[in-house]
């Protein structure tokens, strides 16, 4: 019995042997097959790795991968950023200091995440590869150091500041900058109040070829002046913030860019007077505008938007704008608030570009109205970015709106006419409150009849049916109602007042069309259908 127990183990033990030996085997034929793999290939492969990544996998292999580390034609791609102490020290020692001549691509970290006395090294003439670098917070004086060195780089095309200091350096990092002979890309991030933003800035008169420019701090509208003056050859500025000039802008002191071609404001605070001169004089060839404003109404004037237009930025193709007000005791319907149907003239259907209206709740958790123009962006391909279901829904409103010289194919066709039809679409999402007095919906209404609503779009959670009644109370021209998700709450009921709105509604509204989407509750579809 014992003598067959020892043939099975043996005989497992054979097998066991088997299975490591095909297994170390394979291992073997896998590695040969990696390994004759070309040098082409493998320089291929590293172009898709960071620097410090491809040191940690193949400098301990053998002693081709370490020949193909240290050949001169490798170009690396280094991210310094979220390593730990030591391990950042190491790959500043290691792979930093002794290839950085063939540093294409650097990422600094952000020091204020290490010790105090931390330091790293220094960028100067010797990474004469070097093409991009982005910069972490570093303190002023480090930073003014080593933009000094930058002069010195032949190559570098982008830079990328991320600073968090002394504000009265700015000025410094600007001229600073300004006299890098190669660069092409500037994107400057500082974070900090409002408040304690220096408004001007002094540079010397100098040129620069930077191409495409990125402000993502808050300036002023002559402070933004100032700047590109020094940038001539400007193809794409794009702002985080601009406000309004401390001092007068004099049209003289507006040099026109005649390559600039895009401009993207995200907040503009400066009013529409200083922003009418400014995209008058600043370029001829601009093509595309994108500027969101708060609280000027004047932002709102559809024909003194179409006379800039038409007369200054004939080359404008694509425009996106959006204008954001709080509807709060201080809101007061306007002239240009009554004037919003012009949005919707011919001048802006034969450009494709549309209005768009809707009550949203913003950062600071006020009820805000939010009134855009976006272009059509007509479909690329077989697939849509956001695919609806519904688009039979809206295939009958206002097709015949446009004319277009070139005939559409069906697909096409069914966005667009959906896109035409939120142009008269009022989208309410996500509001502060469930229940509003009748003072908020006395603020909306001269608005909302005016755009002549006819699609209202509710993207709430919870409403409760007073509001709803009211809402609808204040769109007569109504004949499309789409609501997603939504649960009716009853923190009391109906009054008197609002019960009769709700029979009239009943009998005389003209909604025609009803689409509701993921209702699972009867006792949500029940107000629609009653009504």
């Amino acid at each position: 019995m014992f003598a067959v127990k020892r043939r099975l183990s043996n005989i497992e033990s054979s097998e066991e042997e088997k299975k490591k030996f095909r297994t170390t085997h394979d291992d073997k034929k896998l590695i040969n097959r990696f390994e004759n793999l070309s040098n082409e290939l493998f320089y291929e492969i590293f172009d898709y790795l960071d620097g410090c990544d491809i040191h940690k996998i193949f400098s301990s292999l053998n002693s081709r991968f370490e020949a193909l580390l240290n050949c001169s034609s490798l170009q690396l791609k280094i991210d310094l950023r979220f390593h730990p102490e030591p391990i950042l020290q190491y790959y500043s020692t290691c792979v930093v200091a002794s290839k950085k001549d063939r540093i294409i691509s650097l990422r600094w970290p952000n020091l204020d995440d290490y010790n105090s006395g931390f330091t790293l090294f220094n960028i100067d003439s010797s990474f004469a590869q070097l093409e991009s670098l982005v910069l972490g917070n570093i303190e002023s004086n480090q930073l003014i150091h080593l933009l000094i060195n930058l002069i010195s780089l032949p190559r570098l095309f982008s830079l990328t500041i991320n600073y968090d200091d002394d504000l009265l350096e700015i000025n410094n990092i600007y001229q600073i900058i300004f006299n890098l002979p190669m660069l092409k890309y500037y994107k400057l991030s500082f974070f900090s109040l409002e408040s304690l933003f220096p408004t001007s800035i002094s540079i010397k008169e100098q040129y620069s070829d930077i191409k495409y420019l990125v402000i993502d701090h808050c300036c002023s509208l002559d402070m933004l002046i100032a700047i590109l003056s020094c940038t001539p050859q400007l193809y794409r500025l794009t702002c985080k913030q601009v406000n309004e000039s401390v001092d007068n802008i004099i049209t003289n002191a507006l040099n026109a860019i005649f390559s600039l071609t895009r401009i993207s404001i995200g907040s503009c605070y400066a009013e529409f007077d200083e922003i009418e001169l400014f995209l008058i004089n600043i370029s001829p060839q601009l093509q595309v505008l994108r500027i969101s404003t708060f609280r000027d109404v004047t932002y709102l004037d559809a024909n003194r938007w179409e006379q800039i237009i038409s007369q200054h930025l004939l080359h404008l193709n694509v425009f996106d704008f959006k204008y954001e007000q709080p509807i709060d005791e201080d809101f007061q319907a306007s002239v240009y608030h009554e004037r919003l149907n012009q949005f919707n003239s011919q001048f802006w259907m034969k450009r494709e570009w549309f209005f768009r209206i809707y009550i949203d709740t913003n950062f600071w958790n006020d009820n805000v109205i939010v009134c855009s123009i976006f272009p059509y962006r007509p479909i690329r391909g077989n697939s849509h970015e956001e695919k609806e279901n519904d688009e039979s829904f809206n295939e009958n409103i206002n097709q015949n709106i446009i004319q277009r010289s070139v005939i559409p194919s069906q697909e096409e066709f069914v966005a667009f006419s959906k896109i035409l039809s939120e142009t008269y679409q009022l989208t309410v999402i996500d509001l502060l409150y469930s229940e509003f007095d009748e003072t908020f919906f006395d603020i909306i209404r001269p608005i909302l009849t005016t755009v002549k609503i006819t699609c209202l779009n509710i993207i709430l959670n919870k409403i409760f049916i007073g509001t709803l009644i009211d809402l609808i109370k204040c769109l007569p021209n109504l004949d499309s109602l789409v609501i997603s998700s939504l649960t009716m709450i009853q923190p009391r009921c109906l009054s008197v007042e609002e019960a009769r709105t709700f029979r009239f509604l009943s009998n005389n509204n003209k909604i025609t069309k009803v689409n509701l989407k993921q209702m699972n509750d009867l006792e949500q579809v029940q107000f629609p259908v009653y009504l």
